[in-house]
């Protein structure tokens, strides 16, 4: 049996890299060898003749394997039906371009013939519909798809989105540097209601010099257009700097937006500890029950007995081989070296430095201490925890992708500079946290990292030392998945001042 699955899965990563990817066709295996994979958990069913390759350990409802896979299935699937004639619709191709991290319910890709809605894993699907005249000539190709030019693209999406998805089209409009692209498109076109909105955008946005090449290029063409403001409300601006990805400026525009609800609902800081010797011997007390909670929210096997070991130095990787083998001990003892570090953060803060610069130059140190162990077990190398992650990581379970790789450096360029410039430590706490786990920089230990964010900022305005305790982990998750796909702050905020009251509690 174990040389048959060994055979029946070379055939099927033979058959899977010849796409690229991870995707296969039935027709791509014989039956017996498809049949047996299936059985054993390592393909799993897209829709009727289309498989991807998995891991038979992964549990049923997990995302993860899907959503890594899904834009590689989009990819081979639309090439093997209409090969490049087709164009994804003005919306789906105006989100890609925008750095917006989600993944789409509904995509949307108009074709030459035929039309279909097809259900995919996760409660996604892909709605082909027929409109050959309306494939555009000019097409730009991302991720190996074929898509409409940003230009072209707000001048097709929906009015709803300047209401709805304001920052994506400030993101757009700033993206696009000469306004001349959009102007090609509206006059070969004819997209003058989109004129209105696109000349009341600039003008809301202080874009007077696009505002006014356009004007003038449509009264040259004998059109008068008058504006309208798209948007529902007044907008946050972003600031006059050279982005170098969308989201990068995605961050500074939700750090704009949500700042204002969170000062609304969270307590009022009373400022640096009088007394911070007590402070940090309250934190000193609390860091069995945080480290319990926090390794057990990532899903570490962690026992306070565990964690007592690894405090007393009685954890011995070198002559005991089920230490060294054990994947919960070294988590563990990862989590108590890098406390050690955030504890003399804190100290930095209390001293008077500033908390987002301390964050910004110790923020490094505190993530390599949660590795360290196994590091010196030899188990994972040091560069693979010097920097910030090479790859596209996902979320299980969630329908928010982390920006890709390239984007990371000026992400959290962006980030410690929000962190930097705010003066509000409730807003540095909880979008310290938020936007560290939106961007994921790491591979790995995000979640426990941005808890250290949390509570160092926290603890810059006076507030308790907080723990998210695992028994509310549901909640916790279900926040923030709200503030990834819904863009409301609200829930997150509520859920960490709830733990905070809980936590003051332990703190007296």
């Amino acid at each position: 049996m174990s040389e048959r699955l060994a055979t029946a899965l070379s055939a099927a990563k033979q058959a899977a890299a010849r796409y690229r990817g991870n995707i296969v066709r039935s027709s791509d295996l014989v039956r017996k060898d498809r049949e047996l994979l299936i059985r054993k958990g390592w393909l799993r069913e897209i829709f009727k003749g289309w498989y991807y390759l998995t891991r038979p350990d992964l549990a049923d409802g997990d995302t993860t394997a899907w959503f890594s896979n899904y834009w590689d299935f989009i990819r081979i699937y639309l090439e093997h039906r209409y090969r490049k004639n087709y164009c994804l619709s003005a919306d789906a191709s105006f989100d890609l371009q925008v750095g917006k991290n989600l993944f789409p319910k509904q995509l949307i890709i108009i074709v030459p013939d035929g039309g279909t809605v097809t259900t995919l894993p996760c409660d996604t699907q892909i709605i082909t519909y027929a409109d050959p005249k309306n494939i555009p000539e000019d097409r730009i190709e991302i991720k190996g798809l074929q898509v409409m030019p940003l230009s072209l693209a707000i001048c097709k999406i929906v009015p709803v989105y300047f209401r709805e998805c304001s920052e994506d089209v400030e993101i757009a409009l700033r993206s696009i540097i000469s306004s001349n692209e959009i102007i090609r498109n509206i006059l070969k076109y004819g997209f003058y209601r989109a004129a209105e909105r696109i000349l009341g955008a600039y003008h809301a946005l202080g874009m007077l010099q696009q505002e006014k090449d356009l004007d003038e290029a449509l009264l040259q063409e004998g059109k008068k257009i008058h504006p309208i403001n798209p948007f529902e409300k007044t907008m946050p601006q972003l600031k006059k700097r050279n982005y170098l990805s969308p989201s990068a400026a995605r961050i500074e525009l939700l750090w704009a937006r949500y700042r204002d609800v969170i000062i609304n609902e969270f307590p009022k800081a009373s400022g640096l500890p009088k007394n911070s010797a007590e402070y940090m011997e309250r934190v000193d007390d609390l860091y069995k029950f945080d480290a319990y909670n926090s390794l057990s929210i990532e899903g570490y096997q962690v026992t306070e007995e565990l964690i007592e070991k690894v405090k007393n130095s009685q954890w011995d990787p070198i002559n005991n081989t089920e230490d060294n083998n054990t994947k919960n001990a070294l988590a563990a003892r990862g989590y108590y070296e890098a406390f050690q570090s955030v504890k003399e953060s804190l100290e930095k803060i209390f001293s008077g430095i500033s908390p987002g610069l301390c964050v910004e130059q110790d923020l490094a140190t505190w993530y390599k201490n949660l590795f360290m162990p196994a590091v010196r077990g030899a188990i994972i190398k040091l560069a693979d925890i010097s920097g910030y992650r090479t790859s596209q990581v996902y979320i299980r379970n969630s329908f928010h992708v982390p920006p890709p790789k390239e984007a990371i450096m000026d992400a959290m360029e962006t980030f410690f500079r929000c962190l930097k410039e705010e003066e509000e430590a409730s807003v540095r706490a909880v979008l310290g946290h938020y936007i560290f786990v939106y961007i994921h920089p790491y591979m790995d230990g995000n979640g426990r990292t941005a808890r250290f964010i949390l509570n160092t900022m926290l603890a810059s305005g006076g507030y308790p030392w907080t723990i998210v305790q695992v028994k509310n982990r549901k909640q916790y998750i279900d926040a923030l998945e709200t503030a990834h796909t819904k863009s409301d702050i609200i829930d997150f905020t509520k859920y960490i001042i709830d733990e905070l009251h809980q936590s003051e509690e332990y703190f007296k």
